[in-house]
């Protein structure tokens, strides 16, 4: 799998000039290294459009973006581009063409042996065999990944077991994979309702952070974009420092937590036993790097939820030290060898599904 990167979309043409600007920079400095714009909705839009777009660009360009530009035949017929010459895309500093129209594949694949080098992006979220058919004709496979769609309006957003089975064909053949999530201060965007533009129905209504990170911990995805502009810098900035690659979940503390308890807590070194309980996430090396560590029992609470999290105290004999992630509602510990350290956040509840045998997984620390 490729490394994974973070991205945003920008509108110029509904914003002042100087704003998109400021807004590039901004995220660049928080590590954004992807800009998608798109030409589709562009076809009814004003010479002075197109001018403010193409300036977005070229700054883009100077602040060394990736830019995927969103066409269709009609929008590269408008543009005066040759389905078969992308020299005038070259020029405009676009590095990767996405067709969100069907196209025939024979071209899609011809496409990729550019002499530019652009790559060639195919839209993921309609599940069907475009990508095989662009395969048959022996495409730049470098210069080829896929991207899915963005949903502006409430309940029009995928499914997320059909969203994974439309990224099975690309991740068999190991092609680059994009998805959306959406800003929740962003009103930009190619439709009348641009509240979010997330690729998920389930994660429309998330915080930014868990948005993203329920997309990178399918590990099916390799870049997550902002779909909607502007997204608040306090979004970018969460988006840009969380952990892409281990699930790292956002803890609400007991308040009567031990300074002991919270060294295994926060260790770094957390991952789920091999041979699994239904009951919960049992991390047991804890208890070796910790062993000498003193857990005095101290909760009344012998009755616990999904996502609580505890740690096995000293009436639990040689198990002392433990981390478990309770992943079943009611669960009695009858032999009172649990402290509750903590509950995982409400919103990131679902992101214990991505913790299979040998998962690794981390707290978040706010210091």
């Amino acid at each position: 799998m490729q490394k994974k990167k973070i991205g945003i979309s920008v509108y110029p043409e509904q914003a002042e000039l100087n704003e998109t600007i400021n807004y590039l920079n901004v995220a660049r400095s928080y590590g954004y290294e992807i800009l998608f714009v798109s030409f589709i909705h562009m076809m009814d839009k004003t010479e002075k459009d197109f001018e403010k777009l193409l300036k977005v660009i070229k700054h883009a360009n100077d602040l060394d973006y990736y830019i995927i530009a969103d066409f269709h035949y009609p929008s590269l017929e408008k543009m005066g581009i040759p389905i078969d010459d992308f020299k005038k895309i070259y020029e405009m500093g676009i590095s990767c063409v996405r067709f969100d129209s069907p196209a025939l594949a024979s071209e899609l694949s011809a496409l990729t042996h550019n002499v530019y080098g652009i790559d060639i992006q195919l839209n993921m979220s309609n599940n069907d065999h475009l990508i095989n058919n662009v395969l048959d004709y022996k495409p730049v496979l470098t210069r080829l990944n896929g991207c899915h769609n963005f949903y502006p309006q409430k309940n029009t957003g995928l499914p997320f077991n059909f969203f994974k089975e439309c990224n099975v064909k690309y991740i068999k053949n190991n092609l680059e994979t994009s998805a959306f999530i959406g800003s929740h201060f962003g009103n930009q965007g190619p439709a009348k309702v641009n509240a979010e533009l997330p690729t998920i129905e389930l994660i429309r209504d998330m915080e930014c952070d868990t948005q993203a990170k329920f997309l990178f911990y399918t590990n099916e995805i390799n870049n997550v974009l902002f779909g909607n502009s502007f997204a608040s810098e306090e979004e970018l900035k969460s988006v840009a420092s969380l952990n892409r690659d281990e699930i790292t979940f956002k803890i609400n503390l007991n308040s009567e937590i031990s300074a002991e308890e919270k060294e295994i807590l926060y260790w770094n070194k957390h991952f789920r036993r091999g041979d699994i309980t239904e009951s919960f996430i049992r991390s047991t090396m804890s208890r070796v790097e910790f062993k000498d560590k003193k857990i005095q029992p101290r909760d009344n609470t012998y009755i616990f939820n999904r996502g609580d999290v505890v740690i096995v105290n000293e009436n639990g004999a040689s198990y002392k030290g433990e981390l478990h992630i309770i992943l079943n509602d009611n669960y009695q510990d009858k032999n009172k060898q649990y402290n509750l350290v903590g509950k995982i956040a409400t919103q990131e509840m679902l992101l214990l599904n991505f913790i299979n045998p040998w998962t690794h997984f981390q707290f978040e620390n706010k210091k």
